[in-house]
């Protein structure tokens, strides 16, 4: 993906984001280049008490300079930072008379490459700015042999120090910038990709509740007549196909199960009833075709809308098998809630199955029940044998 790509929001964000990164590297490399001079200032028989008070009193200001230049960014933060560092240089030669210890020249060191060196970190993003990090760097070299004046013997050492601090900073800046835009460029394109990959799978979840739905009602509805709705009286179907048929319409008018968010969604037309409502609305459709219907336990469940949407869904499909599949007209249904777990136990004494044998493309259980209830964070046991029965738990968590 190019920069042209991206957008303006995106651009200002990692313009920022780098901003943010150059100015914490500025500050952690300042900070540790004053601080190592702080130390070493303090080493015994470095400096005199009374000068190493005098250079901590400059040090404490450098810090605070350093904190607030990365901050609240500004040149006359830069500059008073840069002059600090300038003159605590001064005051830790000057009292030695040309006769600097290791601990002082060090201290020195220290702050020239990264107590101010520091600095060249964020001084790479334009022309400008590159001249005025090599200005600074000649500006701190010259100041260093005009303190020095070719009396000090650790004054090579010192000014290499210095410029490989200088250095090492400008090259990361440099490598901070040229690198932290491709990062997050395919940061995004993998957030984008991410985006495709949602609203494909949001697409593919409606897919299957859709055909769940048409599954449960219109598909079969056709079956029955397909074979001369054979057992169930003719009032019924009727009822049944203008069910359907309501049911048509409001999907083409937009009621179709929409999602609101990545695995949820409403379906109006359920929804809309109570539970008791609902329950009874089940026992009366499979009342009219042949199947009574004996409920046990507590008529009271406790679930959200689309949970509890996804569980009437689910268990009403059960009883659709029972009536299709066991051979029986009568089915019992135990629903109980424990205040954590609504459970909902669908038994009849039929002709039983073999679970291991349905196929698993066969869409009325597979998706009907199972994963309809799993993508409501719900799950189904089904005990059966041939000959045997079948007992179906529905578990929905609230």
């Amino acid at each position: 993906m190019s920069p042209s790509r991206l957008s303006t929001e995106e651009r200002d964000r990692f313009s920022w984001q780098l901003a943010r990164l150059l100015y914490r590297t500025t500050r952690l490399f300042g900070l540790t280049g004053t601080t190592v001079a702080a130390i070493c200032i303090w080493l015994p028989g470095a400096m005199t008490v009374s000068n190493a008070i005098a250079c901590s009193c400059l040090i404490v200001a450098l810090l605070a300079t350093q904190i607030l230049m990365t901050h609240r960014p500004h040149p006359l933060w830069m500059v008073l930072a840069f002059s600090l560092g300038l003159s605590l240089i001064a005051g830790i030669y000057m009292p030695s008379s040309g006769h600097l210890n290791i601990a002082t020249a060090a201290a020195i060191s220290a702050i020239g490459a990264w107590g101010i060196g520091s600095m060249a970190t964020i001084l790479v993003s334009s022309w400008g700015q590159v001249l005025s990090l090599f200005g600074a760097l000649s500006a701190t070299v010259i100041f260093l042999l005009l303190l020095t004046r070719g009396n000090e013997p650790r004054t090579g050492s010192m000014l290499l120090f210095i410029v490989s601090g200088w250095a090492t900073s400008t090259l990361f800046g440099i490598w901070l910038r040229s690198s932290f835009p491709r990062v997050m460029r395919r940061v995004s394109s993998i957030g984008r990709a991410h985006n495709v990959e949602r609203r494909a799978s949001e697409t593919e979840a409606q897919r299957h509740r859709n055909a769940r739905l048409l599954h449960d009602t219109v598909l079969a509805t056709l079956t029955l007549l397909a074979h001369s709705g054979v057992g169930v009286p003719a009032e019924a179907m009727r009822a049944q196909a203008k069910s359907d048929g309501l049911l048509l319409k409001r999907l083409r008018l937009g009621e179709s199960p929409q999602p609101r968010s990545s695995g949820e969604y409403t379906l109006t037309h359920t929804a809309e009833l109570s539970l008791g409502g609902t329950l009874e609305a089940l026992k009366g459709r499979f009342g009219s075709m042949g199947l009574d219907i004996e409920w046990h336990g507590s008529g009271q469940i406790g679930l959200p809308g689309t949970k509890l949407e996804a569980f009437i869904l689910a268990l009403s499909e059960c009883l659709e098998n029972v009536r299709r599949h066991s051979g029986v007209s009568e089915a019992h249904v135990t629903l109980s809630d424990d205040g954590e777990m609504v459970r909902g136990v669908v038994t009849d004494a039929g002709s039983g199955f073999d679970p291991s044998t349905v196929p698993e493309g066969k869409l009325g259980f597979a998706d009907s029940v199972v994963a309809r209830v799993r993508d409501s964070g719900g799950s189904v046991r089904v005990f059966s044998a041939p000959s045997a029965g079948t007992t179906v738990v529905l578990e929905m968590p609230k």
